[in-house]
């Protein structure tokens, strides 16, 4: 059966402007309470390999935001990353599922993380939901617990009656994500964000971040964290050695290593190698030397400060009761853009 529900991502929709009363974007409050802590921007690092680390962490949580580690590394190596960035309140740590999951939360805890990520790719399952039921029966209220990734409404009510805190949303749309050509499955990120918004709990949209103005609209859809993976790589801080290689006029570049953690390439380096029965999920790529992370951080919160004032926002929360959506065509999405470039430049 086909089903009538129209999917929506970014590119498909504008914010609508509204009244401001608000004298300057340098007024507005960016910061967020997400299960009783308080961040002071809504953005969180991925938990990818090529992502962040020991200096991204540290740099995301010098400014407010969460850092999640990732877990592809020995439970020995986590923890020492984890004891590094010494800030518990912004870093929290990923972990898997069953046993070796419990195992590696278990020694992350005791080692002090406050905020764990349960951290799969169809988080609509048996698994994750006994994943996130044991951390609450062992940890109680103190854990906070995120979950995912999910993509409907019913799968985030899932988690949410597992006991997570927080719900990863987002199935296949990152910049590195080859699920939806692999398996067919996903839902648009926007409406994705928005079904699963619709369940008592918060929300981390995971993906199809590209512009500013992607995080402002998936914070007015509901999300309550944005988070960054493809814009955050490349950056001084990403982890990964810097590739020097001629590009296609001759010209010496500087590139770092970006993968999706269901690459092929991620899965030799940590699984030893892609067993016959699955597929690769994700590809490797190498982008392009930034600079520092902060600019993009810097970039980012200037949207999402602009974007507020343009519906009046003062805090986040007046973002999602204020903004209204409209429906735009391929035109009007090329109406938004600097098209001038190609007229006069090409």
């Amino acid at each position: 059966m086909i089903s009538t529900l129209r999917g929506l991502t970014f590119d498909d929709v504008i914010l609508v402007p509204g009244y401001n009363g608000i004298r300057s974007r340098n007024l507005v409050t960016t910061s967020v309470k997400v299960a009783g802590r308080l961040f002071d921007i809504p953005i969180t690092s991925s938990n990818m390999d090529t992502v962040t680390g020991t200096a991204m962490a540290k740099l995301l949580a010098s400014h407010g935001g969460l850092a999640l580690l990732h877990r592809f590394q020995s439970i020995e190596d986590n923890i020492k990353m984890f004891k590094d960035v010494n800030d518990a309140k912004h870093v929290g740590v990923s972990i898997g599922i069953g046993a070796d999951g419990m195992t590696r939360a278990e020694a992350l805890i005791a080692a002090g993380a406050e905020i764990v990520c349960v951290d799969v790719a169809h988080g609509h399952s048996k698994e994750v939901n006994r994943t996130v039921r044991d951390l609450r029966e062992k940890y109680g209220d103190n854990l906070m617990i995120i979950a995912g990734n999910v993509a409907t409404y019913a799968g985030a009510d899932y988690l949410a009656a597992a006991g997570a805190d927080v719900i990863k949303v987002g199935i296949g749309p990152g910049s590195v994500c080859t699920t939806r050509m692999k398996t067919g499955f996903g839902v648009p990120q926007l409406t994705a964000i928005m079904e699963c918004s619709k369940v008592d709990r918060h929300v981390i949209a995971d993906g199809g971040i590209r512009y500013p103005a992607d995080a402002v609209k998936a914070l007015a859809a509901g999300a309550d964290l944005i988070m960054i993976g493809g814009l955050l790589s490349g950056t001084d801080e990403a982890p990964g050695d810097v590739i020097e290689r001629a590009d296609a006029a001759g010209q010496m570049r500087r590139y770092k290593r970006f993968r999706g953690m269901a690459s092929k390439e991620a899965q030799e380096d940590f699984m030893g190698q892609m067993q016959e029965w699955k597929t690769a999920e994700g590809v490797a790529i190498e982008v392009p030397c930034k600079g520092s992370a902060r600019a993009v951080l810097l970039d980012l919160m200037g949207g999402i400060r602009s974007g507020m004032t343009y519906c009046g926002a003062e805090v986040i929360r007046d973002l999602k009761r204020k903004a209204q959506f409209m429906e735009i065509t391929a035109a009007g999405r090329t109406e938004g853009t600097p098209h001038a470039i190609e007229r006069f430049l090409s």
